[in-house]
């Protein structure tokens, strides 16, 4: 499912400020990609780095509100950060029957990179949305 963009007139460049590095949602594939690189097994990365696990999706721990992997406003696992993370703060979300990449809401107010312009969405942007949405299962509609 091709994504388009839709950005309302606002550009984002990350100011590695750290606040948005909350407790994200992440998948099983991203919990495997965490384990390798930090040379653990899926189950010890479950148990010291997850507050909820169901099966498919899980939730970061935080420390003082913030991922617990974020140090010194950095990730320290950045090379494999989850899917969400590497997405922000872009939204794939359906509009009028399209699929579009956006602003996620929170970060159109707070984050301090966002400001009035024309910047386009890089192509990693896309393809991470396009990502996110395959892994929901959102299916294209009918037209």
């Amino acid at each position: 499912m091709k994504i388009k963009q839709d950005l309302g007139g606002f550009a984002w460049s990350c100011r590695m400020c750290g606040g948005c590095c909350d407790t994200p949602q992440i998948t099983k594939k991203d919990i495997a990609n965490i384990a390798g690189h930090l040379r653990l097994s899926f189950k010890e990365v479950v148990d010291k780095y997850l507050s909820s696990f169901d099966g498919v999706y899980g939730e970061m721990k935080s420390v003082k509100g913030k991922c617990i992997f974020l140090k010194e406003n950095r990730c320290s696992i950045y090379k494999v950060r989850p899917l969400i993370c590497r997405l922000r703060p872009y939204s794939p979300q359906m509009k009028n029957g399209k699929l579009i990449l956006t602003y996620d809401i929170w970060f159109k107010e707070n984050c301090k990179g966002i400001y009035k312009g024309e910047l386009p969405v890089e192509e990693e942007y896309l393809k991470y949305g396009e990502l996110v949405v395959k892994y929901m299962g959102v299916e294209e509609p009918e037209e």
